[in-house]
């Protein structure tokens, strides 16, 4: 399948420095990363044979050089053509859209027939150039950081979840809470934490190591020694083995990482966690990819679930909600995306945030999974994509963990305010009452109307 890859640089980027500026950085330093996750991994648009493979035949990324000059020999490296797209106006509004549809029509039109065109921009104005090119039967597929319209994601035949992005493709996956620091990164990968000032430079320049001759006498860097993947799977089943429910792989990956360091990235070879678990000989026991980052289980001892959010929707009967509020919920869920949580739940999620913010540092990855913990030890059978849901609502409406207003009321009624933001944004008719209806739901008083 022959496809055209366009990345709106500033778009993505700033959509994921909201949510984490390390995630931002790495998706700026390494695109090689992610562009053989798309390549390899990345499913393909309904409608494709099962047996075609993805051949990325264009590969364009389009940037304000003013800003983002740093990242253009990441993507050089990577293969890629760079249109550059300065500030047009004094607000800093660029071409970039543009630019891109200019490209796309112009594909369009190309003696070779691509098959697809992915689009990493949350931009709705790419909706009808979208929709010309499903006339035009071509397949569509777009990463889109943050909370597209819903015409945007109709008008597209794959969207790409983010956190599927961000864990699988820029291979940031949760680390356990006794996972030790991520390994030193060199020079060529160095990530910043933020754009430089307008008066500082772009890089540091570091001081040359000594040579050989000068170095301390000292024993020799040893690497480290590999187990076998024979060994590994007899690790694997006795964890399973112990286990009483089916075991998360997010948690099989750390603890093999945190016992065998050196097993990732390449993973003996397979290039990724969930290749590399394929790759094994585990039977009977099985994998299971659909929800949560996937599970490891056996048939004979354990159960799957079903996703939360999918079974709550279906089953609000002791949510004490009178039927009309119950009405709202499910046009809002189904307008937003909303997670289909209980009052108790919501109200026990904001608790758990608020918690675990006052005693650590938030990050995005690594607070979404020990709140989705607590909740789950608390009895509250929340999703990690249910909690991950809520928190980028918060962070790409603007909300700063650890700065004090990290609180049950601030949380959640900043959650609902997102809420009719985007509601209003896809013109969803809602009389007054809705906010405090949602806000009635969010924080748990119901009873109170």
């Amino acid at each position: 399948m022959k496809s055209a890859l366009f990345v709106d640089f500033d778009n993505v980027y700033s959509g994921l420095r909201k949510l984490d500026p390390m995630i931002a950085e790495r998706f700026g330093r390494q695109p090689l990363e992610w562009v053989n996750w798309l390549v390899r991994d990345l499913a393909l648009p309904d409608g494709v044979s099962a047996e075609a493979r993805r051949r990325l035949l264009v590969r364009r990324v389009y940037l304000n050089p003013q800003v983002y000059q740093r990242f253009r020999p990441s993507f050089n490296h990577a293969g890629f053509e760079i249109v550059d797209c300065p500030a047009m106006t004094s607000e800093g509004k660029t071409s970039t859209d543009i630019h891109m549809v200019l490209d796309m029509v112009d594909l369009l039109q190309h003696q070779v027939h691509y098959d697809e065109f992915i689009v990493f921009s949350a931009d709705a104005d790419f909706t009808p150039v979208l929709r010309k090119l499903r006339r035009w039967d071509r397949r569509t597929t777009v990463l889109a950081v943050g909370f597209p319209s819903a015409a945007y994601r109709a008008s597209a035949d794959l969207l790409i979840d983010t956190d599927l992005f961000v864990r699988e493709a820029m291979g940031m996956g949760v680390r356990e809470l006794d996972e030790p620091p991520l390994p030193v990164i060199t020079s060529s990968e160095l990530l910043v934490s933020a754009p430089p000032a307008a008066s500082a430079p772009a890089f540091t320049v570091l001081s040359s190591p000594p040579v050989p001759s000068e170095l301390p006498p000292g024993p020799a860097a040893q690497m480290p020694v590999l187990p076998s993947a024979d060994a590994l799977v007899e690790r694997i089943r006795a964890d399973v083995q112990r286990a009483d429910l089916p075991v998360p792989c997010a948690r099989l990956a750390s603890r093999l990482m945190h016992d065998h360091p050196g097993l990732a990235p390449d993973w003996l070879g397979q290039g990724g966690f969930r290749r590399f678990m394929e790759s094994l000989d585990l039977a009977p026991l099985q994998l299971d990819w659909s929800a949560s980052g996937g599970h490891l289980y056996d048939p004979a001892r354990h159960v799957l679930r079903a996703p939360s959010p999918v079974r709550s929707g279906f089953d609000a009967t002791d949510w004490g909600i009178d039927p009309a509020l119950l009405a709202l919920i499910r046009q809002v869920h189904d307008t937003t995306g909303v997670p289909l949580l209980s009052p108790r739940d919501f109200r026990a999620l904001f608790e758990a945030v608020a918690a675990d913010v006052a005693a650590q540092p938030f990050q995005l990855n690594d607070t979404g999974k020990r709140v989705r913990d607590q909740l789950r030890e608390n009895g509250h059978d929340v999703s990690r994509e249910s909690v991950n849901w809520v928190l980028r609502g918060l962070l790409l409406c603007g909300h700063e963990f650890g700065r004090g207003e990290d609180d049950v009321p601030t949380l959640s009624y900043r959650l609902v305010g997102n809420l009719i933001n985007l509601c209003r944004r896809e013109q969803l008719v809602m009389d007054d009452s809705a906010p405090a209806q949602l806000q009635r739901w969010i924080t748990d008083r119901v009873a109170e109307a």
